[in-house]
C-alpha cells in the first residue's frame, strides 16, 4: 500500500511539475533591435512608425507572458515565435526607414549649412576688403561660431539641435548681410555710380587733352589708376581709413573725399613716407558743406577739415 502511494505521488510531481525551456531566440534578438532602434534615434526620426513598432513588440511579450503561466507540459512557444518574428521584421523595416530620414536629413542640413558657409565666406572677404567699421565682423564671428554648433551637433547625430543653431547662423549672416549692403547702398545707386564714372571720364579726358598725369581713384576695388596722356599706365592697391567707403563730410570722420581735385603740393619725405597734398576742401567741397549745415545734417561747431593726402604706408 505505501508503495502505491509513493507512485502516485511521483506521477502527480511529473505531470503537473514545471518543464525549463529555453528563451526563444526571437525574444533576445527583440531585446537587442529595441536598443539599437533607440539609440538611432527613431523616436525622433519615425515616431509614428516606431510607436506601431513598439506596440506589435508589446503584444509579443504579452504573449510570451501568457504562455510562461501555463504549466511546462501545455506551453507552445510557436506561435510566440511568430509573433516575434513579425516585431523583428517590422523593427527591420523601421531601421531602414530610420537610416534612410536620418541620410536624408544630412544631406539636407549639409547643403543649408554649405549654403550659409558660402554667405559667410563671401561676406568676410568682402568685410575685409572694404574695411567695415566692425558692426558686421561681429555679426560674422557670431554666425561662424553658431555653425560650428551645428557641425559638431551633426557629427553627434543630435539633427534637432542643430537645427536650430544653424537657423541662428542663419539668422546672423542675414543681419551682417543687411550691415553690408548698408554700408555701400551708395556703392548700388546707378545715379551715384554714373556720376562717379562721368567724373572719371572726364579726369581721363583731361589728361588727354592736356597731356599731364591723371589719378583716378576706386574706393570700393580699393584700386589707384595712373593715366598718361589719357592712356592707362599703371594700377595700384590702396588702403583706406577706418571710415574710407563714406564721402568725407566734417573734419575727424576718417571718411575719404570724393570728387576732382589737383595736387598741389609734393612731399617727398613725410610720416607716411612719401605724399601728394590735394586741394580739399575745393568750392564744390565748401559749397556742400555749407548745405549740410543749413539743412542741420552737420553740426554747427563741426570743421570742414583739410590736409588730405595720397601717401605711402610710412617707413
Amino acid at each position: 500500500m505505501r508503495l502505491r502511494r509513493t507512485a502516485a505521488v511521483v506521477l502527480a510531481v511529473s505531470l503537473f511539475g514545471c518543464r525549463s525551456a529555453p528563451v526563444p531566440r526571437e525574444v533576445l534578438e527583440a531585446e537587442a533591435q529595441e536598443q539599437d532602434l533607440r539609440g538611432a534615434g527613431a523616436l525622433h526620426f519615425a515616431g509614428p512608425e516606431y510607436a506601431a513598432y513598439l506596440e506589435r513588440l508589446a503584444l509579443a511579450r504579452q504573449a510570451l507572458a501568457r504562455e510562461d503561466l501555463k504549466l511546462g507540459w501545455f506551453r507552445d512557444y510557436g506561435p510566440v515565435r511568430e509573433a516575434f518574428a513579425e516585431a523583428l521584421l517590422s523593427g527591420s523595416a523601421l531601421k531602414a526607414e530610420i537610416e534612410a530620414r536620418s541620410a536624408r536629413r544630412s544631406s539636407s542640413f549639409a547643403a543649408s549649412a554649405d549654403t550659409v558657409r558660402q554667405r559667410l565666406k563671401t561676406l568676410d572677404d568682402l568685410t575685409r576688403s572694404l574695411v567695415e567699421p566692425g558692426s558686421a565682423r561681429g555679426l560674422l564671428t557670431r554666425a561662424s561660431l553658431a555653425l560650428g554648433e551645428a557641425d559638431a551637433f551633426v557629427e553627434q547625430e543630435r539633427y534637432d539641435e542643430a537645427e536650430v543653431s544653424l537657423t541662428r547662423a542663419t539668422a546672423l549672416t542675414d543681419e551682417a548681410g543687411r550691415a553690408v549692403i548698408s554700408h555701400i547702398s551708395r556703392y548700388l545707386d546707378p545715379e551715384q555710380v554714373a556720376a562717379w564714372r562721368r567724373a572719371a571720364e572726364a579726369t581721363i579726358a583731361e589728361s588727354r587733352r592736356r597731356g599731364v598725369i591723371a589719378l583716378v581713384v576706386s574706393k570700393l576695388e580699393r584700386k589707384l589708376e595712373v593715366y598718361k596722356n589719357g592712356r592707362l599706365i599703371r594700377t595700384f592697391d590702396i588702403g583706406l581709413g577706418s571710415n574710407g567707403l563714406s564721402d568725407k563730410k566734417v573734419a575727424g570722420d576718417n571718411a575719404t573725399p570724393e570728387g576732382r581735385y589737383t595736387i598741389i603740393r609734393k612731399i617727398p619725405r613725410s610720416l607716411y613716407h612719401r605724399a601728394l597734398l590735394i586741394d580739399y576742401p575745393n568750392d564744390e567741397d565748401k559749397r556742400a558743406f555749407a548745405r549740410g549745415k543749413a539743412r542741420g545734417a552737420i553740426a554747427g561747431s563741426a570743421g570742414i577739415g583739410g590736409d588730405i593726402e595720397i601717401h605711402g604706408g610710412g617707413w
